[in-house]
């Protein structure tokens, strides 16, 4: 009996890549601009605001490159739902502002896709 290991498709792959640009992103940022957003976390009360920023860009460095791979995607998705859960709540809860509003709901949104990776990654 052979067995056959399970490609992702090309769009699959494709989505995953659309799926962490945001978090890439956000990494490049927030490394060339550690001093203001390590700020703006101590500024929302947050103790040790530069080595909670450092534990951030892990968790969305090695959850985007887990993602992106497919290897150990659902772990991978997971990461990058602990950063974003606990951010989404502390910094863009205001749903008053538009742009705060604008920002949850790009957050929930991401959130989906996330649970999907995770979803389809457990199902082999």
């Amino acid at each position: 009996m052979s067995q056959q290991s399970h490609q992702p498709s090309l769009l699959n792959r494709i989505a995953r890549v659309l799926l962490c640009l945001v978090f890439v992103n956000a990494v490049i940022g927030k490394l060339t601009g550690f001093a203001g957003v390590a700020g703006a976390i101590a500024a929302k009360g947050l103790p040790l605001s530069p080595l909670l920023l450092v534990a951030a860009m892990a968790l969305m460095a090695v959850g985007s490159a887990l993602v992106i791979s497919g290897w150990k995607a659902r772990l991978g998705a997971v990461l990058l739902l602990l950063f974003l859960v606990p951010t989404t709540l502390l910094f863009h809860g205001d749903v008053a502002d538009s742009g705060e509003r604008i920002q949850l709901f790009k957050n929930l949104a991401i959130m989906g896709g996330l649970l999907l990776v995770a979803d389809q990654d457990s199902r082999g």
